[in-house]
């Protein structure tokens, strides 16, 4: 046998003891998992060990702890269910609120306490203090009896109205403006426009009249003289006449 045949022998060898013992203490330090029931005293496995350790650990910490986590998953269900309802709720009310139809019907007014109040709502007891918001039996505000108002989209509407026939109003009320402005130029006139005004004619009528006043004073003595004289050529007319017909009986004038 060569050397290296014989140091492959004495190594297969060594690594058989040391197999061997690693073996002999897996076996002689093993964890007992099942244990023995029938040995005197009764030995108990590292299994029932483990599984008394969380049977503690459940009942003494994790078990309490569970049933308040899903006492308030419940609980947060049921706000998550309320909540759900009086966003529907609210949603309407302010909608209604919003949009109407309200004309006619009216909108309520929310319920204010008077005095502190007791409520049972749900089966839990509610304390309302005075000056807060009274509450039904579902938890929603108490809506009093509806009041005299309309939807704010009505109230726009109507304000849409308004302004319209105001805007009406002020364009008939700017050309009733601008038709005054008319007849006052017509009136007073206006020299940047070329117009003369009424008043300026009255004045020039009432300066002509004055004009012709003043000849009238200028011509009334020689009026006067002209009546006199027209006396008495009418006078002398008549000795004429007479004279002709005296003159006629003499048969000094012809017929």
């Amino acid at each position: 046998m060569t050397r290296l045949g014989k140091l492959l022998v004495m190594f297969n060898l060594g690594f058989a003891l040391m197999l061997a013992a690693w073996s002999f203490n897996i076996y002689a330090n093993g964890i007992d998992w099942k244990g023995d029931d029938k040995s005197v005293p009764p030995k108990i496995g590292e299994f029932a060990k483990r599984a008394a350790k969380l049977k503690e650990l459940w009942d003494g910490d994790v078990k309490p702890a569970q049933a308040d986590w899903l006492s308030a998953r419940s609980k947060l269900a049921n706000e998550e269910t309320r909540l759900a309802a009086e966003r529907i709720w609210y949603d309407k009310e302010i909608s209604y609120v919003l949009s109407g139809p309200a004309k006619g019907k009216g909108i309520s007014e929310v319920a204010i306490a008077a005095k502190d109040t007791e409520l049972n709502i749900g089966g839990a007891k509610i304390v309302i203090r005075k000056g807060q918001v009274l509450l039904d039996d579902r938890g929603f505000p108490r809506m009093n009896n509806p009041l005299q108002l309309w939807s704010l989209a009505e109230y726009n509407a109507e304000e849409e109205k308004i302004l319209a026939a105001l805007a009406n109003e002020i364009a008939q009320h700017e050309k009733q403006i601008d038709d005054a402005n008319k007849l006052t130029d017509k009136i007073i006139g206006d020299k940047a426009k070329g117009l003369r005004g009424l008043q300026e004619r009255i004045n020039d009528e009432k300066a002509k009249l004055a004009g012709v006043l003043a000849e009238m004073e200028l011509v009334k003595p020689q009026y006067i003289n002209t009546l006199v004289e027209a006396q008495l050529i009418n006078k002398r007319h008549a000795q004429m006449i007479k004279r002709i017909e005296e003159l006629k009986k003499v048969k000094v004038a012809s017929k």
